[in-house]
C-alpha cells in the first residue's frame, strides 16, 4: 500500500512539475535534482508550494554532498521556526515540528559546506564559532573560517573579523534568540571538529 501511494503521489508530481526527468533523477539519489526539487517545492515554482516536502528533498541533497544544500540546509536548522524563514509561515507548532531550530545540525552542515569552499557556510561557521553556540567556543576557528570568507570576497566577513579582535560577543543568535543555544545530542560545550 505505501509503494502504490508514493507512486500515484510520484505521479501527481510529474504531472504538476512537468519535469519527470528530475523527479526520476531525484528519487534515483542525483543531488541536483533533489537540491532542484527542493527549490521547487519551497518557492512553488512549476509545483505547488510544499514546504515540508523541501525540507525533506533538501535533506536529501545535503546528504548527497550538494554544497548549496547543505548550506541552506544549515540555514533551516540555524533559523527556521524563529519567523525568519518561510516554514515559519506555517504556524508555530508545525514549523517546530518539523523545522525545529537546532544549531548543532546547523553546524554539521555549515561544517560540510564551509570545507567545501562555501564563502556563506565559512563565515556562519565563523559565527557559531564565536559565538559557542552548537559549537566549542573558539576564537581561533572563528578567525580562520571568517578570513577564509574574506578571501573568497565575502563583504560581511571584515564586520565578523572586527568583532572577533574587539571581542565582540553577540548576544542573540540567529533570529536574535538569546542565550546559548546548543543542538540536540551535542553536550554543554557543542560539538567539536
Amino acid at each position: 500500500m505505501k509503494h502504490l501511494l508514493i507512486a500515484i503521489g510520484l505521479s501527481a508530481l510529474l504531472v504538476a512539475c512537468g519535469d519527470s526527468d528530475m523527479v526520476g533523477k531525484a528519487n534515483s539519489g542525483d543531488p541536483q535534482a533533489q537540491f532542484d526539487l527542493a527549490m521547487a517545492y519551497r518557492e512553488g515554482k512549476d509545483i505547488q508550494k510544499d514546504l515540508q516536502s523541501a525540507f525533506k528533498w533538501l535533506k536529501e541533497a545535503a546528504n548527497g554532498g550538494h554544497v548549496e544544500a547543505q548550506y541552506e540546509l544549515a540555514k533551516d536548522y540555524a533559523v527556521e521556526a524563529e519567523g525568519n524563514r518561510q516554514t515559519a509561515k506555517l504556524g508555530v507548532g508545525t514549523a517546530i515540528k518539523y523545522f525545529a531550530r537546532d544549531y548543532g545540525f546547523a553546524v554539521k552542515w555549515f561544517h560540510e559546506a564551509a570545507q567545501q569552499g562555501h564563502a556563506g557556510a565559512q563565515l556562519e561557521l565563523a559565527k557559531l564559532y564565536f559565538a559557542g553556540w552548537g559549537i566549542k567556543q573558539n576564537d581561533e576557528k572563528a578567525k580562520e573560517w571568517a578570513e577564509k570568507a574574506k578571501a573568497q570576497g565575502n563583504k560581511d566577513a571584515d564586520k565578523v573579523l572586527a568583532d572577533i579582535a574587539a571581542g565582540n560577543r553577540p548576544e542573540t543568535g540567529f533570529g536574535k534568540v538569546r542565550g546559548n543555544p546548543v543542538g540536540s545530542g551535542t553536550g554543554k560545550a557543542g560539538i567539536e571538529f
